[in-house]
């Protein structure tokens, strides 16, 4: 899920996309950088463009633990409108260049996107739109595929403890398996908003799904500014400790911004917005670490002065020494 042009269909989207650079004004407050957020140490960068970031709308990357072989979506069409993408792997070469991506092996009949690795490699999640029991369920579903010695599974569709009427999208998992990811409506409604919840590993399956209620806001509905309660896109690290997300709360840079928050085994820490060079006054989302936790990727979509189909980014985060 997405940003105040958020992935979601309907003529609201048009009058979202028109709207000023900065819809949420800057506030210092939010924009702090406690020790809590990462320092980066250089500018945000198109990650592989040509091969990785084409003409096309990528969406969220993730990587074999090895780093080599990275999953992704792409799509022809803005998804939030089209909610058609595909899933595309990639492979990186001796020389550090990015292979043409081809489509996933699970991939390229329904619309598929959001794909996650887990910390061990041996499961991908992804979010998709296909049939249940022979019939269309219209909406977002959590799947998964499993790693063989002959490649990936047939995908499995998460049962109703994670799954529902509404969207479920951007899976990740920590090292024991606990699933976060982001449930919400198909467009702004007084009736539901995009908040992130999380579901624990249970015998064959997941425990009912659960809020993350400390970072997720509660705002009256607005009409004016529907989204302006969404939280989406969580990216949970091995651990369980630190999650990176997107949300669209007031007090940002603009748009969608990517916060940080931390999990002291009690409680989660007030979200922080992660600051430049990652947020902008343009549309940031889709964050992703990496394996050995010296990168940050994510997307950004670019609107001014003329709208440029979202790429993926890349930016280091500084070690001990850089900081």
């Amino acid at each position: 899920m997405k940003y105040r042009r958020a992935r979601k269909p309907g003529q609201w989207l048009i009058a979202i996309l028109c709207t000023a650079a900065c819809v949420n004004d800057a506030d210092d407050t939010t924009k702090a950088s406690p020790e809590s957020v990462p320092v980066f140490a250089g500018p945000a960068e198109i990650l592989a463009p040509g091969s990785i970031s084409d003409n096309r709308w990528q969406w969220r990357i993730t990587f074999t633990p090895d780093g080599d072989t990275a999953y992704f979506a792409v799509s022809d069409d803005f998804f939030p409108a089209s909610r058609r993408a595909t899933i595309v792997t990639s492979h990186r070469r001796q020389d550090g260049t990015w292979s043409t991506p081809s489509v996933a092996p699970f991939s390229g009949t329904y619309s598929d996107i959001d794909p996650f690795i887990t910390p061990d490699g041996s499961r991908l999640y992804f979010s998709s739109i296909r049939p249940l029991n022979g019939r269309a369920k219209p909406d977002l579903d959590l799947f998964y595929v499993e790693r063989t010695a002959d490649g990936w599974t047939d995908p499995v569709r998460l049962g109703p403890e994670v799954n529902s009427d509404l969207d479920e999208l951007y899976a990740s998992a920590t090292s024991d398996g606990t699933l976060f990811f982001g449930v919400g409506p198909s467009a702004p409604t007084p009736d539901a908003d995009w908040d992130i919840y999380h579901s624990r590993p249970t015998g064959g399956g997941f425990a009912p799904r659960e809020a993350v209620a400390e970072i997720n806001t509660d705002l009256s509905f607005d009409t004016d500014d529907p989204t302006a309660d969404w939280e989406f896109n969580p990216e949970i690290s091995p651990d369980g400790r630190t999650l990176i997300f997107t949300s669209l709360r007031p007090g940002g840079f603009g748009r969608g911004d990517l916060y940080i928050t931390r999990y002291d085994g009690t409680r989660w820490s007030e979200p922080v917005n992660l600051g430049a060079p990652v947020n902008t006054s343009d549309d940031e989302f889709h964050p992703v670490i990496s394996r050995d936790g010296r990168t940050l990727y994510f997307g950004r979509t670019i609107f001014e002065p003329v709208l440029v189909p979202g790429d993926l980014y890349h930016v280091p985060i500084a070690n001990e020494e850089q900081q």
